[in-house]
């Protein structure tokens, strides 16, 4: 405790050596503690400098009371403290005051239940707003396939902040992910310290939900660099947190596997792939909606269409169809 005020173990040795034995000169003292001179010599000096020794004429060293020679620091020290708090509290009324005006003056810009954010900047800095306010649940749909190492890293601070405030989370990813090590790795932290991950073999849109009162959405699915909406109308609102509880039942838990199924019942996985062919998606489409490559795509369809037993798409449908698949 007592390095707080600067005295370490030796120079406490060394103070109390002398209030023991004033007369003692450098050498008795370093007999005495086992220290070496230079050792001594800079306690001394510490000593000294916190006013606890007075070097007398005779070259003797006189001991001073604590309450003597510290009160001068303390003093100085709580006057610090005084005037950091003083500032601390004249920059919370000044952070008070802008976060008024910017939220009077964002609030005239647009009406009060939807948001049209344009770009990815924009986008960025409200999710993070909305992240950083949030009391109760956020719950996200992730397509696109896995996010980089980096961005990952980038999250967690303010994921395991909102965790620790006892916000709820809830992530839901493309199966594809499962493939991806720095994103198992990210769930299973996310895990440990309360969050919930998910995941799909598809995605209807990138979707961020905050609290039950405000939902952001892409404003082209198929091109997040347009921008997104913030929606706050309620009844729009739980609508979207409907579709995310419909998506989140149905999926898998990261971190654990997918029950085998009889050879007569599709993988959720090979259920999508079907549902896509048969609505007329082309390969490239198929990729980006499940997050894998285009050549994944293409092995994918040929592995469904030879355990169907069909030379084409066309047959792959009405096949499923006929077992009951779709």
């Amino acid at each position: 405790m007592l390095e707080t005020i600067g005295i370490d173990r030796s120079t406490h040795d060394v103070y109390r050596a002398l209030l023991l034995h004033p007369s003692w000169t450098l050498e008795d003292i370093a007999r005495d503690t086992g220290l070496t001179d230079p050792e001594v010599r800079s306690a001394l000096d510490r000593l000294t400098q916190l006013s606890l020794l007075h070097e007398a004429a005779d070259h003797q060293f006189v001991p001073v009371s604590p309450e003597v020679g510290l009160s001068p620091l303390l003093l100085r020290r709580e006057a610090e403290l005084d005037e950091q708090r003083a500032r601390l509290s004249q920059e919370r009324a000044a952070l008070a005051a802008l976060a008024t005006e910017y939220a009077t003056l964002t609030t005239h810009r647009t009406d009060s239940g939807v948001e049209r954010l344009e770009g990815l900047d924009a986008v960025r800095v409200r999710l993070m707003e909305l992240a950083h306010r949030a009391a109760v649940e956020v719950r996200t749909f992730v397509p696109g396939g896995a996010l980089s190492a980096a961005a990952l890293e980038a999250g967690r601070p303010l994921d395991e902040q909102n965790l620790a405030r006892g916000v709820r989370m809830k992530t839901v990813y493309l199966d594809s992910v499962r493939n991806d090590a720095p994103t198992v790795e990210y769930a299973t932290w996310l895990a440990s310290v309360g969050g919930e991950t998910r995941t799909a073999p598809t995605l209807p849109m990138r979707m961020i939900l905050c609290d039950h009162t405000a939902a952001v959405i892409p404003i082209d699915a198929d091109d997040s660099r347009q921008g997104a909406l913030l929606i706050r109308y309620p009844s729009m609102v739980r609508a979207l947190e409907e579709l995310f509880d419909l998506v989140w039942e149905s999926a898998v838990p990261l971190g654990t596997i997918p029950q085998d199924l009889s050879e007569d019942e599709p993988t959720d996985r090979e259920a999508a792939l079907l549902k896509m062919l048969v609505a007329g998606l082309t390969d490239e489409g198929i990729a980006r909606k499940m997050g894998v490559s285009l050549r994944t795509v293409r092995r994918n369809t040929a592995d469904l269409q030879k355990r169907l037993g069909v030379q084409s798409r066309f047959q792959a449908g009405a096949e499923a169809v006929r077992r009951g698949w779709l």
